[in-house]
C-alpha cells in the first residue's frame, strides 16, 4: 500500500528523482565526532519489482543501473549502496589513523 501511495504522487507531480542517505558517525574519547555520508542519486520505479532487499528497495533504481535494489543481489547492492558509501569512508578514516 505505501509504494501505491508512493508511485502515485511521484506519478501526479512528475517528479521521479530520489535518494538514499546515510550517516555514520564515530566518536572519539567522547568528545570528538566524525561523519561520514553516503548517498545514492536515482529514481523512483513505475511499479515494484524485486523481492530482495527491504523498505523501499524495490522501487528505488539507482542511477547508473536499470534495476532497483529490490532486482540486485545482496552483493550488487553493497558495492553500491549509501551504506557501502559511508562504511567505505569510515574504512579509509580507520585506516589512515591506525597506519
Amino acid at each position: 500500500k505505501t509504494f501505491e501511495i508512493i508511485i502515485n504522487e511521484t506519478n501526479r507531480k512528475k517528479k521521479y528523482d530520489a535518494f538514499f542517505q546515510t550517516t555514520i558517525s564515530l566518536t572519539i574519547n567522547k568528545k570528538d565526532t566524525i561523519c561520514f555520508e553516503g548517498m545514492v542519486q536515482g529514481k523512483i520505479s513505475s511499479e515494484p519489482l524485486g523481492a530482495m532487499g527491504f523498505d523501499y528497495d524495490p522501487i528505488f533504481i539507482p542511477n547508473g543501473t536499470n534495476k532497483t535494489y529490490g532486482q540486485m543481489s545482496i552483493e550488487e547492492k553493497n558495492k553500491i549502496s549509501h551504506r557501502a558509501i559511508a562504511i567505505n569512508k569510515l574504512k579509509k578514516y580507520l585506516k589512515k589513523l591506525f597506519n
